[in-house]
């Protein structure tokens, strides 16, 4: 990883809300077929599954899927030598986009469902999005003409931080 200093650091906390539903009610029934049929010793349901199975189905919609939906997170950093993001976990390192690819940066708001599908990584409008919540955000367009939209909290700020460093290259 990089060790030029972090000038500007946002992280955003993926905004779930009434999403969580589809994921609490797995988790609930993993919770609940675990506690009987493991720790009580009761069978779930007509036809219970082995126990190496429910165990298996626990760990991942029990604990893994629930863990990782809390810890999903957007982190955008400036730095001295350009603009880095990461979508934790599916990123397992920052992206950089370096100073000189930016052609342009501009503030943007937008509706992450109506616009683009809902939360997370998305690929709509010719450009790869990166959503985690609220409304407002940053586009940049690189120089080779891709773009790329970021959601977060404080887009003016990001957008003042990164104006002191990246040039137009034309």
């Amino acid at each position: 990883m990089n060790d030029a200093p972090v000038i500007y650091e946002e992280r955003q906390k993926l905004n779930l809300g009434l999403l969580w539903l589809p994921i609490l009610a797995p988790m609930l029934m993993m919770w609940y077929g675990f506690y009987q049929q493991i720790i009580k010793g009761r069978p779930v349901g007509t036809r219970p599954a082995p126990d190496v199975i429910l165990i298996v189905l626990f760990v991942i919609f029990g604990l893994l899927f629930p863990y990782f939906m809390l810890k999903t997170a957007l982190i955008l950093q400036v730095r001295p030598d350009g603009f880095y993001f990461r979508y934790y976990p599916f990123h397992l390192r920052f992206h950089k986009v370096s100073w000189l690819d930016i052609k342009e940066a501009e503030l943007i708001t937008f509706s992450p469902v109506r616009d683009f599908g809902g939360y997370g990584i998305k690929y709509a409008k010719g450009a790869k999005i990166y959503v985690a919540k609220g409304k407002k955000g940053l586009k940049i367009t690189l120089a080779t003409g891709r773009q790329l939209i970021f959601s977060s909290d404080n887009p003016e700020m990001l957008l003042g931080y990164m104006g002191g460093h990246w040039h137009r290259t034309t």
